[in-house]
């Protein structure tokens, strides 16, 4: 029989999982997060689920039975790659969970801001029934949305934005197949220098860690707007909160931030007037987290068949 180890999970049991890989699984919920706690969890299993505990070279190494690793989600931020193949392990995140969850969200963000739904709403709650200080919305066809990285996410952004009638524009130096309907760009601040709304569907890597930095926030500009519901790292915070404080930038909505429980410069851009806030919950609906734990559990039995072949 072979052993399973979750690591550590906020999504539930373990049933899902072991439901799915069935009786040849030895399934464990360890809860554990430390590169101590995982090595002494993990010893003997072939594959882990893990959702936020470190992956490693020193875990890799203590861990000789190991063959696969499958992450609940879509980053792999905290999960050494190179570590993983120099020891011969198997890595998978769940690609395919949560996309229309999030593009939704980041779409659901666009119209709102599109709309002055939050600044309306908290010009009531604050000055009364009025619609002094509230700016007149623009026409969606006159309101350009920019999309930086056009994966599956980004995509599927782009036709819900276009279907309520914006423009699209993107940038991602490696999309292939970009409809003659949007608009490419050659940089991120180019491409923040010609949209109303930034939106990122980025990776998190060391390459595009604080890829939202002072420069491109200065083309986004005063009526700019910035979405992110990928990962906080992507942005400078201290560009941020410096562009929102001088004026420079009009406002943004935000899932995801650099440390969450939002702490230091992350939660003074969190409390900000001109910023909205939610608690990283893009990913979330009725159907996303039991199908996330179902599919990472078939992606880890398939590593683990091909590891055996």
């Amino acid at each position: 029989m072979r052993r399973i180890v979750i690591t550590d999970t906020n999504l539930g049991d373990g049933s899902h999982e072991r439901a799915e890989l069935g009786d040849g699984y030895d399934v464990t919920l360890a809860g554990v997060l430390t590169e101590d706690e995982v090595i002494a969890a993990a010893q003997d299993a072939e594959g882990l689920l893990v959702q936020w505990a470190p992956m490693t070279e020193r875990v890799f190494a203590a861990l000789p039975d190991l063959r696969a690793v499958v992450r609940y989600g879509i980053g792999l931020d905290n999960i050494d790659l190179d570590a993983a193949a120099r020891h011969d392990v198997a890595v998978s995140n769940v690609d395919d969970y949560c996309i229309d969850e999030v593009a939704d969200h980041a779409a659901a963000s666009i119209y709102a801001h599109s709309r002055r739904l939050t600044a309306a709403a908290r010009r009531v709650a604050e000055a009364g029934w009025s619609t002094a200080g509230i700016a007149a919305p623009l026409p969606p066809a006159q309101d350009p949305v920019g999309i930086a990285g056009f994966g599956r996410i980004g995509r599927a952004v782009a036709a819900r934005v276009s279907a309520l009638g914006f423009p699209v524009h993107v940038w991602d130096p490696f999309a292939t197949d970009v409809p003659a309907s949007v608009t490419r760009h050659a940089t991120l601040a180019e491409l923040a220098a010609a949209v109303h709304h930034l939106t990122l569907h980025m990776p998190s890597t060391a390459e595009t860690a604080g890829a939202v930095d002072a420069g491109v926030l200065a083309a986004l500009g005063e009526g700019g707007h910035l979405v992110n519901t990928a990962r906080g790292a992507l942005v400078d915070e201290d560009a941020l909160l410096a562009a929102l404080d001088a004026g420079t930038l009009g406002f943004a909505s935000l899932d995801v931030l650099t440390s969450e429980p939002p702490a230091g410069v992350a939660a003074q851009v969190a409390a900000h007037p001109r910023v909205l806030v939610n608690p990283h919950i893009a990913y979330l609906s009725t159907e996303s987290l039991p199908q996330l734990r179902i599919r990472a559990a078939v992606k880890l039995a398939a590593l683990l068949e091909d590891a055996a072949r």
